[in-house]
Protein backbone atom coordinates (compact mmCIF):
# COMPACT_ATOMS: atom_id res chain seq x y z
CA UNK A 1 0.00 0.00 0.00
CA UNK A 2 2.75 2.22 0.85
CA UNK A 3 4.76 1.77 -2.51
CA UNK A 4 1.50 2.18 -3.89
CA UNK A 5 1.32 5.56 -2.52
CA UNK A 6 4.57 6.58 -3.38
CA UNK A 7 4.17 5.51 -6.65
CA UNK A 8 1.05 7.60 -6.97
CA UNK A 9 2.86 10.34 -5.21
CA UNK A 10 5.80 9.68 -7.93
CA UNK A 11 3.53 10.12 -10.75
CA UNK A 12 1.03 13.34 -9.42
CA UNK A 13 4.51 15.17 -8.74
CA UNK A 14 5.68 14.30 -12.75
CA UNK A 15 2.19 14.96 -14.10
CA UNK A 16 2.21 18.37 -12.20
CA UNK A 17 6.29 19.12 -13.62
CA UNK A 18 4.88 18.49 -16.79
CA UNK A 19 2.27 20.87 -16.75
CA UNK A 20 4.28 23.57 -15.24
CA UNK A 21 6.81 23.27 -18.23
CA UNK A 22 4.47 22.58 -20.49
CA UNK A 23 2.55 26.08 -19.54
CA UNK A 24 5.68 28.07 -20.63
CA UNK A 25 7.15 24.93 -22.64
CA UNK A 26 6.73 27.49 -25.72
CA UNK A 27 9.18 29.97 -23.96
CA UNK A 28 12.58 27.24 -24.49
CA UNK A 29 12.96 29.45 -27.53
CA UNK A 30 17.05 30.73 -27.82
CA UNK A 31 17.64 34.04 -26.00
CA UNK A 32 13.89 33.80 -24.18
CA UNK A 33 14.42 34.19 -20.22
CA UNK A 34 11.74 32.60 -17.62
CA UNK A 35 10.49 36.16 -16.90
CA UNK A 36 9.86 36.78 -20.55
CA UNK A 37 7.40 33.82 -20.54
CA UNK A 38 4.20 35.75 -19.84
CA UNK A 39 1.61 35.26 -22.76
CA UNK A 40 1.59 38.45 -24.73
CA UNK A 41 -1.97 39.28 -26.17
CA UNK A 42 -1.45 42.34 -28.87
CA UNK A 43 -5.00 44.35 -30.55
CA UNK A 44 -4.86 44.92 -34.03
CA UNK A 45 -6.70 47.33 -35.49
CA UNK A 46 -8.34 47.01 -39.33
CA UNK A 47 -10.68 49.17 -40.90
CA UNK A 48 -11.28 46.97 -43.95
CA UNK A 49 -13.17 43.70 -43.82
CA UNK A 50 -11.75 40.56 -42.72
CA UNK A 51 -12.73 39.22 -46.37
CA UNK A 52 -10.45 41.88 -47.83
CA UNK A 53 -6.86 41.79 -49.03
CA UNK A 54 -5.49 43.48 -45.91
CA UNK A 55 -8.15 41.36 -44.08
CA UNK A 56 -5.56 38.79 -45.54
CA UNK A 57 -2.28 40.23 -44.23
CA UNK A 58 -3.59 40.96 -40.66
CA UNK A 59 -4.32 37.36 -40.83
CA UNK A 60 -0.42 36.54 -42.26
CA UNK A 61 0.77 38.95 -39.59
CA UNK A 62 -1.11 37.12 -36.60
CA UNK A 63 -0.34 33.51 -37.59
CA UNK A 64 3.52 34.71 -38.29
CA UNK A 65 3.49 36.33 -34.63
CA UNK A 66 1.89 33.44 -33.21
CA UNK A 67 4.05 30.61 -35.26
CA UNK A 68 7.21 32.16 -34.52
CA UNK A 69 6.84 33.42 -31.12
CA UNK A 70 5.48 29.23 -30.35
CA UNK A 71 2.12 31.22 -28.48
CA UNK A 72 3.29 33.47 -26.16
CA UNK A 73 2.72 36.72 -28.37
CA UNK A 74 -0.84 36.30 -29.42
CA UNK A 75 -2.68 39.17 -31.86
CA UNK A 76 -6.51 39.98 -31.23
CA UNK A 77 -7.80 41.78 -34.81
CA UNK A 78 -10.85 43.49 -34.76
CA UNK A 79 -11.97 44.15 -38.54
CA UNK A 80 -13.97 46.64 -40.42
CA UNK A 81 -13.11 49.69 -38.04
CA UNK A 82 -15.14 48.19 -35.08
CA UNK A 83 -12.32 50.52 -33.06
CA UNK A 84 -12.84 53.43 -35.10
CA UNK A 85 -11.74 55.29 -38.01
CA UNK A 86 -7.88 55.16 -38.59
CA UNK A 87 -8.11 58.48 -37.32
CA UNK A 88 -9.74 58.02 -34.03
CA UNK A 89 -7.63 55.05 -33.90
CA UNK A 90 -4.66 56.50 -34.31
CA UNK A 91 -5.76 59.25 -31.55
CA UNK A 92 -6.61 56.95 -28.64
CA UNK A 93 -3.09 54.99 -29.33
CA UNK A 94 -1.18 57.64 -28.86
CA UNK A 95 -3.58 59.18 -25.86
CA UNK A 96 -4.20 55.81 -24.35
CA UNK A 97 -1.90 53.52 -26.32
CA UNK A 98 -4.67 51.03 -27.08
CA UNK A 99 -5.55 49.36 -29.39
CA UNK A 100 -1.32 48.07 -29.58
CA UNK A 101 -0.90 47.89 -33.36
CA UNK A 102 -2.61 49.15 -36.60
CA UNK A 103 -2.34 48.82 -40.37
CA UNK A 104 -3.32 52.93 -41.91
CA UNK A 105 -2.66 54.31 -44.77
CA UNK A 106 0.84 56.47 -45.17
CA UNK A 107 -1.01 60.13 -44.85
CA UNK A 108 -2.86 59.30 -41.99
CA UNK A 109 0.67 59.08 -39.81
CA UNK A 110 1.95 62.70 -41.66
CA UNK A 111 0.20 64.62 -38.09
CA UNK A 112 2.60 62.23 -35.95
CA UNK A 113 5.75 63.12 -37.83
CA UNK A 114 6.08 61.12 -40.86
CA UNK A 115 6.14 63.69 -43.42
CA UNK A 116 8.96 61.36 -45.73
CA UNK A 117 6.16 58.47 -45.63
CA UNK A 118 3.39 61.01 -46.44
CA UNK A 119 5.57 62.26 -49.50
CA UNK A 120 5.44 58.44 -50.97
CA UNK A 121 1.86 59.42 -51.78
CA UNK A 122 2.42 62.09 -53.83
CA UNK A 123 0.93 61.86 -56.95
CA UNK A 124 2.62 59.15 -59.76
CA UNK A 125 5.89 59.39 -57.63
CA UNK A 126 6.41 55.54 -58.83
CA UNK A 127 5.84 55.28 -62.29
CA UNK A 128 4.53 51.26 -61.92
CA UNK A 129 4.65 48.71 -59.42
CA UNK A 130 8.16 47.35 -60.50
CA UNK A 131 9.28 51.00 -59.64
CA UNK A 132 7.84 50.89 -56.16
CA UNK A 133 9.43 47.44 -55.65
CA UNK A 134 13.05 48.67 -56.82
CA UNK A 135 12.40 51.06 -53.79
CA UNK A 136 11.77 48.52 -51.31
CA UNK A 137 14.39 46.14 -52.42
CA UNK A 138 16.97 48.86 -52.44
CA UNK A 139 16.54 49.07 -49.16
CA UNK A 140 15.19 52.98 -49.04
CA UNK A 141 12.30 52.71 -47.22
CA UNK A 142 13.98 51.97 -44.27
CA UNK A 143 14.42 55.77 -44.07
CA UNK A 144 11.10 56.42 -44.89
CA UNK A 145 9.49 53.86 -42.25
CA UNK A 146 12.13 54.71 -39.46
CA UNK A 147 11.09 58.17 -39.46
CA UNK A 148 8.11 58.33 -37.01
CA UNK A 149 9.77 56.60 -34.25
CA UNK A 150 13.07 59.29 -34.94
CA UNK A 151 10.56 62.06 -34.47
CA UNK A 152 7.58 60.48 -32.90
CA UNK A 153 7.88 58.25 -29.66
CA UNK A 154 4.42 57.06 -29.30
CA UNK A 155 4.73 54.64 -32.80
CA UNK A 156 7.66 52.55 -34.39
CA UNK A 157 7.30 51.73 -37.73
CA UNK A 158 6.90 48.05 -38.62
CA UNK A 159 6.18 47.46 -42.42
CA UNK A 160 4.88 48.77 -45.43
CA UNK A 161 1.95 47.24 -47.53
CA UNK A 162 1.43 48.72 -51.27
CA UNK A 163 -2.53 47.95 -51.88
CA UNK A 164 -2.66 48.81 -55.34
CA UNK A 165 -3.16 52.21 -57.03
CA UNK A 166 -5.69 54.08 -56.25
CA UNK A 167 -8.65 55.13 -58.59
CA UNK A 168 -11.60 57.71 -58.51
CA UNK A 169 -15.35 56.14 -58.72
CA UNK A 170 -18.55 57.90 -58.99
CA UNK A 171 -22.43 57.25 -59.12
CA UNK A 172 -22.22 58.83 -62.81
CA UNK A 173 -19.55 57.66 -66.08
CA UNK A 174 -16.19 59.02 -65.63
CA UNK A 175 -14.65 58.22 -69.30
CA UNK A 176 -11.95 61.50 -68.79
CA UNK A 177 -10.70 63.73 -66.01
CA UNK A 178 -12.52 66.37 -67.48
CA UNK A 179 -15.55 63.93 -66.11
CA UNK A 180 -14.51 64.88 -62.02
CA UNK A 181 -15.39 68.32 -62.75
CA UNK A 182 -18.12 69.88 -60.18
CA UNK A 183 -17.88 66.51 -58.91
CA UNK A 184 -18.27 65.74 -54.92
CA UNK A 185 -15.26 63.09 -54.12
CA UNK A 186 -14.96 62.00 -50.78
CA UNK A 187 -10.99 62.74 -49.38
CA UNK A 188 -8.71 60.60 -47.74
CA UNK A 189 -7.00 62.26 -45.01
CA UNK A 190 -4.51 64.74 -45.45
CA UNK A 191 -3.99 67.63 -47.39
CA UNK A 192 -2.28 65.70 -50.86
CA UNK A 193 -5.70 63.74 -50.93
CA UNK A 194 -7.80 67.68 -50.80
CA UNK A 195 -5.71 68.98 -53.03
CA UNK A 196 -5.36 66.54 -55.48
CA UNK A 197 -9.47 66.09 -55.56
CA UNK A 198 -8.99 69.94 -56.35
CA UNK A 199 -6.71 69.62 -58.99
CA UNK A 200 -9.52 67.81 -61.28
CA UNK A 201 -11.54 70.36 -60.16
CA UNK A 202 -13.81 68.71 -57.98
CA UNK A 203 -15.37 69.33 -54.90
CA UNK A 204 -13.21 67.18 -51.51
CA UNK A 205 -15.72 66.36 -48.75
CA UNK A 206 -14.22 64.88 -45.70
CA UNK A 207 -16.40 61.73 -45.02
CA UNK A 208 -14.74 58.90 -42.72
CA UNK A 209 -14.04 55.93 -44.50
CA UNK A 210 -17.07 53.55 -42.52
CA UNK A 211 -19.15 56.16 -43.85
CA UNK A 212 -18.44 56.38 -47.17
CA UNK A 213 -21.58 53.77 -48.50
CA UNK A 214 -23.81 55.93 -46.47
CA UNK A 215 -22.55 59.15 -47.84
CA UNK A 216 -22.75 57.82 -51.22
CA UNK A 217 -26.60 56.37 -50.95
CA UNK A 218 -27.20 60.13 -49.93
CA UNK A 219 -25.70 62.07 -52.14
CA UNK A 220 -23.58 63.63 -49.89
CA UNK A 221 -20.68 62.62 -52.13
CA UNK A 222 -20.79 61.23 -55.81
CA UNK A 223 -17.96 59.41 -54.94
CA UNK A 224 -14.26 58.81 -54.25
CA UNK A 225 -10.74 57.29 -54.69
CA UNK A 226 -9.73 53.55 -53.44
CA UNK A 227 -7.70 50.89 -54.54
CA UNK A 228 -9.80 48.32 -56.34
CA UNK A 229 -9.19 45.60 -53.83
CA UNK A 230 -11.01 47.93 -50.85
CA UNK A 231 -13.49 49.31 -53.54
CA UNK A 232 -14.89 45.95 -54.00
CA UNK A 233 -13.96 44.25 -50.35
CA UNK A 234 -16.16 47.40 -49.11
CA UNK A 235 -18.77 46.90 -51.57
CA UNK A 236 -18.39 50.98 -52.69
CA UNK A 237 -19.55 49.60 -56.52
CA UNK A 238 -23.23 49.22 -54.88
CA UNK A 239 -24.10 52.84 -54.90
CA UNK A 240 -21.08 54.27 -57.39
CA UNK A 241 -20.74 51.45 -60.35
CA UNK A 242 -18.28 53.69 -62.17
CA UNK A 243 -14.55 53.57 -62.02
CA UNK A 244 -11.76 54.62 -64.23
CA UNK A 245 -8.28 53.39 -64.13
CA UNK A 246 -6.68 56.80 -63.64
CA UNK A 247 -3.94 55.46 -60.95
CA UNK A 248 -3.26 59.15 -59.32
CA UNK A 249 -1.49 57.46 -56.04
CA UNK A 250 -0.01 54.09 -54.93
CA UNK A 251 -1.68 52.95 -51.91
CA UNK A 252 0.75 52.33 -49.28
CA UNK A 253 -0.17 51.54 -45.71
CA UNK A 254 2.25 51.35 -42.58
CA UNK A 255 2.19 48.80 -39.88
CA UNK A 256 2.90 50.24 -36.93
CA UNK A 257 3.01 49.65 -33.29
CA UNK A 258 2.74 51.62 -30.07
CA UNK A 259 6.23 52.40 -28.76
CA UNK A 260 4.77 51.91 -25.36
CA UNK A 261 4.17 48.43 -25.38
CA UNK A 262 7.32 48.09 -27.54
CA UNK A 263 9.50 49.12 -25.09
CA UNK A 264 7.78 46.94 -23.17
CA UNK A 265 8.72 43.84 -25.05
CA UNK A 266 11.54 41.21 -24.47
CA UNK A 267 14.79 41.59 -27.01
CA UNK A 268 13.01 38.38 -28.75
CA UNK A 269 9.46 39.51 -29.00
CA UNK A 270 11.14 42.46 -30.84
CA UNK A 271 12.78 40.32 -33.31
CA UNK A 272 9.73 38.18 -33.73
CA UNK A 273 7.22 40.91 -34.62
CA UNK A 274 10.10 42.69 -36.83
CA UNK A 275 10.28 38.62 -38.62
CA UNK A 276 6.57 38.76 -38.76
CA UNK A 277 6.49 42.47 -40.64
CA UNK A 278 9.23 41.56 -43.00
CA UNK A 279 7.50 38.59 -43.93
CA UNK A 280 4.04 39.75 -44.91
CA UNK A 281 5.48 42.64 -46.84
CA UNK A 282 7.88 39.93 -48.94
CA UNK A 283 4.61 37.71 -49.32
CA UNK A 284 2.57 41.32 -49.95
CA UNK A 285 4.98 41.28 -53.05
CA UNK A 286 3.78 38.36 -54.51
CA UNK A 287 0.34 37.85 -54.00
CA UNK A 288 -0.91 41.99 -54.45
CA UNK A 289 -0.76 41.58 -58.17
CA UNK A 290 -3.01 38.33 -58.67
CA UNK A 291 -5.28 39.81 -56.02
CA UNK A 292 -5.66 43.14 -58.09
CA UNK A 293 -6.29 41.27 -61.10
CA UNK A 294 -9.21 38.64 -59.56
CA UNK A 295 -10.88 41.89 -58.02
CA UNK A 296 -11.19 44.04 -62.03
CA UNK A 297 -12.62 40.70 -63.09
CA UNK A 298 -15.13 40.54 -60.29
CA UNK A 299 -15.84 43.57 -60.74
CA UNK A 300 -16.96 43.50 -64.29
CA UNK A 301 -19.11 40.69 -63.59
CA UNK A 302 -21.02 42.35 -61.19
CA UNK A 303 -21.53 45.15 -64.03
CA UNK A 304 -19.14 48.05 -63.03
CA UNK A 305 -18.34 50.00 -65.85
CA UNK A 306 -14.24 50.43 -66.03
CA UNK A 307 -12.71 52.80 -68.05
CA UNK A 308 -9.18 51.87 -68.85
CA UNK A 309 -7.08 55.12 -69.44
CA UNK A 310 -4.07 54.78 -72.68
CA UNK A 311 -2.19 58.17 -72.00
CA UNK A 312 -2.01 59.26 -68.45
CA UNK A 313 0.08 62.27 -69.71
CA UNK A 314 -2.95 64.63 -68.81
CA UNK A 315 -3.44 63.16 -65.61
CA UNK A 316 0.47 63.75 -64.91
CA UNK A 317 0.23 67.23 -66.35
CA UNK A 318 -2.82 67.96 -64.15
CA UNK A 319 -0.85 67.11 -60.93
CA UNK A 320 2.41 68.25 -62.16
CA UNK A 321 2.64 71.45 -59.63
CA UNK A 322 0.98 69.58 -57.31
CA UNK A 323 4.39 66.94 -57.24
CA UNK A 324 6.47 70.23 -56.97
CA UNK A 325 4.62 71.43 -54.12
CA UNK A 326 4.31 68.08 -51.51
CA UNK A 327 8.00 67.62 -53.09
CA UNK A 328 10.18 70.45 -52.54
CA UNK A 329 10.78 69.76 -48.83
CA UNK A 330 12.65 66.14 -50.06
CA UNK A 331 13.70 66.65 -53.36
CA UNK A 332 16.83 65.03 -52.99
CA UNK A 333 15.11 61.94 -51.69
CA UNK A 334 12.30 62.34 -54.80
CA UNK A 335 15.06 62.76 -56.96
CA UNK A 336 16.65 59.13 -55.66
CA UNK A 337 13.00 57.47 -56.06
CA UNK A 338 12.73 58.80 -59.64
CA UNK A 339 16.39 57.07 -60.38
CA UNK A 340 15.09 54.17 -59.58
CA UNK A 341 12.97 53.42 -62.38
Amino acid sequence: MNSNKRFLGITLFFILAFMAVSSTGYCRLDGIKASDCKVLKLTYAEVNPAGSYSGYIAKLFKQRVEELSLGTVLIDIKYGGILGNDNEVLTSMYQDDNPDILRTSVSYLQEYGANKAAMLSTPYVFENRDHYWKFIDSGMYKEFLDEISVNNSKFKGLCFIEEGYRHFFARKPINSLFDLSGLKIRSAYGNYFEDLIKVFDASSVKVPFTEVNTALERGIIDGGEQPVLNYLSNEFYRRAPYLVLDAHVLALSEIVISDTIWQQMSDEQKRVILRAADYIQRVNKVTIRKAEEKALKALKEKGVKITEITDMSPWKDKCSELVFKITKAYSELYNKIQELK
